[in-house]
């Protein structure tokens, strides 16, 4: 995280639970006006600048008291899925009734975790960041993840699975067009969009040596 970044979200107009929403709708604004000035890409450029204007319209909600309300029925919006998608702006009733169909990215996921072996690896190139996952056990998601910002090098992580904005969460599943939610010391991180997932079977032997450099 560069240093203008650090004092821009210290700079939080609003406390308590408010500035904390705040704080990781703006983390999310700054990542993705720098990926627009790096990528030269029309179709993502698209894609990124549609996030951009969710994240100011939630922006504006929150600083004007209605964030957390259905913009169309005026009822509150289940917390969860505003876990997994702060930039939400209608309740599930009147996604339901708004929202276009389905995209094609969402019919059924890349992955499936239970379905992988122990030390399969998963790698996860995401609009922003590219992600390796060594998985560990697959009923649980527990794995070492490496990538991104904040994990720089192999942590122990569980990944519990993606959801893409509007849509209900999938525990246990890795899909395109979705965002990857992996836990850390009891911290949720949330990755940009999924462009690539790739699985990568059988490096039982790479696995260990990862293991134990990682945990040693």
């Amino acid at each position: 995280m560069n240093e203008n970044r650090t004092i821009k979200l210290v700079e939080i107009p609003i406390g308590g639970k408010g500035g904390f929403i705040w704080n990781r709708l703006h983390a999310e604004r700054e990542d993705i006006c720098d990926a627009l000035i790096r990528d030269n890409a029309d179709d993502r450029k698209e894609s990124l600048q549609a996030r951009l204007r969710k994240l100011d319209d939630a922006l504006d909600r929150l600083m004007s008291g209605s964030y957390g309300n259905c913009s169309k029925c005026g009822g509150s919006i289940d917390e969860v899925k505003l876990g997994i998608d702060p930039t939400l702006a209608l309740c599930r009733d009147c996604r339901t009734l708004d929202h276009d169909p389905i995209p094609s990215t969402l019919d059924g996921p890349d992955v499936v975790l239970e379905t992988l072996n122990s030390f399969d690896t998963i790698l996860l190139r995401t609009h922003n960041s590219e992600y390796r996952i060594l998985l560990l056990d697959p009923k649980t998601g527990r794995a070492l993840v490496e990538g991104g910002d904040y994990l720089v090098e192999p942590s122990e992580a569980l990944v519990r699975g993606s959801a893409a904005s509007g849509y209900e969460f999938k525990a246990g599943e890795i899909s395109t067009g979705c965002r990857l939610e992996i836990w850390v010391e009891e911290r949720a991180l949330l990755t940009s969009p999924i462009e690539s997932v790739h699985v990568k079977r059988n490096a039982e032997v790479e696995s260990i040596s990862n293991i134990s450099a990682a945990l040693h």
